[in-house]
């Protein structure tokens, strides 16, 4: 049994989400490996070290900040669990809240500090992507929608078992070859044995489509 937490559900589910943990529920019960899954949001009491693996997703800018003020008060305890190998993905503007700094106009917010950047607002950006992942032998797809930029180059920065990218869509159900990434990973983390390789024959055709449709001239 791998055990996860759905980090602000409440709050960080602009772009559906929670399809990521339901993609990565399915492909990991078909793998043979079950999921326990716990919605913690505002206020609660969280003890990292219980779970194998954190998710949070995108957010609006107000909701984003109120989870900062949130994890803050926790930061020694999430800086533990980084440092002691723990899991995370971060999707949408939510990778941002792990940076040192946020700036919006005039006004500097201090982050979570487990990763080595900064984050400045500015022109929204809206697009599809089709990007390089050092991960995984295919690119990265998905959808961006975001307002700030991140003084780090990749479109998922890896730290650690730390992995935080500006792409929603939901993630793991575009990307069936980086979930395949994450249940190894969660896999060998956990002790827990693979007894079949999960499906993705649907998400697979989706996935080729997309990306030829993203190699077609403009």
């Amino acid at each position: 049994m791998i055990k996860a937490a759905h980090l602000y559900a409440d709050l960080m589910n602009l772009y559906g989400d929670t399809g990521n943990m339901k993609a990565l529920a399915c492909h990991l019960r078909e793998a043979g490996i079950e999921l326990s899954v716990d919605h913690l949001s505002l206020g609660d009491s969280i003890r990292f070290e219980d779970y194998d693996f954190l998710y949070i997703g995108s957010g609006t800018e107000q909701n984003l900040l109120l989870a900062l003020d949130d994890l803050l008060s926790h930061r020694e305890e999430l800086t533990a669990y980084h440092q002691n190998g723990g899991m995370l993905l971060a999707t949408g503007n939510s990778m941002e809240l792990f940076g040192k700094q946020i700036t919006v106009g005039e006004t500097v917010r201090e982050a979570l500090g487990i990763a080595d950047f900064t984050v400045t607002y500015g022109s929204r950006v809206v697009r599809d992507v089709c990007v390089p992942c050092k991960l995984t032998e295919q690119e990265l797809i998905g959808f961006e929608n975001h307002s700030g930029t991140v003084s780090a180059d990749g479109s998922i920065l890896v730290n650690g078992n730390f992995y935080l990218t500006y792409i929603i869509g939901p993630l793991l159900v575009r990307n069936p070859q980086f979930t395949d990434y994450l249940i190894r990973q969660l896999a060998e983390r956990t002790g827990e044995t693979i007894t079949a390789k999960p499906d993705h024959t649907l998400e697979q055709k989706a996935y080729e489509v997309f990306r030829a449709s993203m190699k077609q001239p403009e």
